[in-house]
C-alpha cells in the first residue's frame, strides 16, 4: 500500500495547481485497472478521445494488483476500478463495493499453446499459465479444458505467473504448455509461432469481464461524481462501436500492432463489450458463480448484492438508450 499511498500523495499535490490556458477546471479521479488488456481498454479510449474530459474528469489510470485494489477503494486512495474479480467477489463477501456498470459481457480470453499442442486433449498432464489462482484466468482455463472433455482437477495444472508477458515467457521457455491471455497478446503470440487454440467468446456463456466498480461510501458521499463516471463509461462504449477506424488506429498505436492485428483485435473484443453498460441476467449469474468458486461461503449470493445500477439507468434514460 505504501507505493500506492505515495502515488496518490503526489497526485493530490499536483491537483492543487490550476489548469493552464483558461481551460475549465476538472476533477482529478483515479481508476485502477488490473492489466493492460483489451477487456480494460475502454478506460484508455475514454481518456484518449475525451469522454471523461467531457464530464469534467481528469482521469488518472493506475495499474493496481488485485490484492491491493479492495483496500485502496475502501480507504478512498483509489476512486474506481475496472476489475470484475475484485468488485464482484468483494460484494459477495459483504465488503462494501458495488458494480456500477458492465464493460465486458462476454469472455474475451484466449488459450494460446506451444506449437506441438494441436488440440485441447494434448494438454492432459500439462500446465497452463494464469495470472493468479482463483481469478478469472484460472476459472477460464478450467472451463476450457472441461468443455473439451478433460477433468480440470486431475488432467491439468494451472500456474499463477502474474502478467501476460510473464505467462508468454514461461511458455517460450517450455515451463508451461499454454497460457490464458487477452487480445492483442493472443495475436502477438501467433506471430511468434504459438498457436491460438481457443477463443472463449466462441463458446462460453455470457459473463462479466471488466466493470466500473467503486465503494459504497463513495456512492453515498459523491453521487454526482459517480453518475458522471458512469456516463463517461457509457459514452465510451458507444464511441467504440460508432468509430471503429479511430479506435482501431488507437489500438494499433497503443499496443504497437500492425494494422491487421489491430483490426482483428478490435473485431474480437468489440463483440464481447457491453453496448451501453448493461449486462444480461445470464452474464451476472455466470459471474457470480465464477466469483463464488474462489471464496468459501454457504450462502447463495444474488446479483443484488453485487450491483448498483441506479446511476446506469438514469444515464441510459438521459442518453435515450432505454
Amino acid at each position: 500500500m505504501k507505493l500506492l499511498t505515495t502515488f496518490f500523495a503526489l497526485l493530490g499535490a499536483a491537483s492543487l495547481f490550476g489548469v493552464a490556458d483558461g481551460q475549465a477546471q476538472t476533477e482529478r479521479i483515479s481508476i485502477g485497472y488490473p492489466a493492460t488488456a483489451m477487456s480494460h481498454f475502454p478506460v484508455f479510449v475514454g481518456r484518449e478521445f475525451g469522454q471523461f474530459r467531457d464530464e469534467g474528469i481528469d482521469v488518472q489510470l493506475v495499474r493496481v494488483a488485485g490484492n491491493v485494489v479492495v483496500a485502496a477503494l475502501l480507504s478512498g486512495e483509489l476512486g474506481y476500478t475496472t476489475s470484475s474479480d475484485a468488485t464482484i467477489r468483494s460484494a459477495l463477501q459483504n465488503i462494501p463495493i458495488k458494480m456500477l456498470a458492465a464493460i465486458g459481457v462476454k469472455p474475451s480470453l484466449s488459450l494460446i499453446v506451444r506449437p506441438e499442442i494441436k488440440t485441447v486433449a494434448d494438454l492432459k498432464g500439462k500446465a497452463i499459465a494464469i495470472s493468479t489462482p482463483g481469478t478469472t484466468t484460472d476459472f477460464t482455463a478450467r472451463e476450457i479444458v472441461k468443455h473439451y472433455g478433460l477433468n480440470p482437477e486431475r488432467d491439468i495444472t494451472t500456474v499463477g505467473l502474474g502478467d501476460q508477458p510473464q505467462r508468454m515467457a514461461a511458455m517460450q521457455a517450455g515451463a508451461v504448455a499454454g497460457a490464458i491471455v487477452t487480445p492483442p497478446n493472443d495475436l502477438k503470440a501467433e506471430a511468434q509461432g504459438f498457436r491460438l487454440l481457443v477463443f472463449t467468446g466462441d463458446f462460453m456463456e455470457d459473463s462479466i469481464l471488466g466493470v466500473l466498480g467503486t465503494s459504497e461510501r463513495r456512492i453515498k458521499e459523491q453521487p454526482g461524481q459517480v453518475k458522471r463516471m458512469v456516463r463517461a463509461i457509457v459514452k465510451t462504449l458507444l464511441f467504440i462501436r460508432q468509430q471503429p477506424d479511430q479506435v482501431t488506429s488507437f489500438a494499433q498505436r497503443f499496443w504497437k500492432l500492425d494494422r491487421k492485428q489491430a483490426e482483428k483485435s478490435y473485431e474480437l473484443v468489440v463483440k464481447t463489450m457491453s453496448p451501453n453498460g448493461s449486462a444480461t441476467d445470464a452474464a451476472m449469474q455466470f459471474a457470480i458463480r465464477q466469483a463464488r468458486s474462489g471464496i468459501k461461503t454457504d450462502k447463495e449470493p444474488t446479483a443484488a448484492q453485487a450491483v448498483d445500477f441506479s446511476f446506469l439507468r438514469e444515464v441510459q434514460q438521459e442518453l435515450k438508450l432505454r
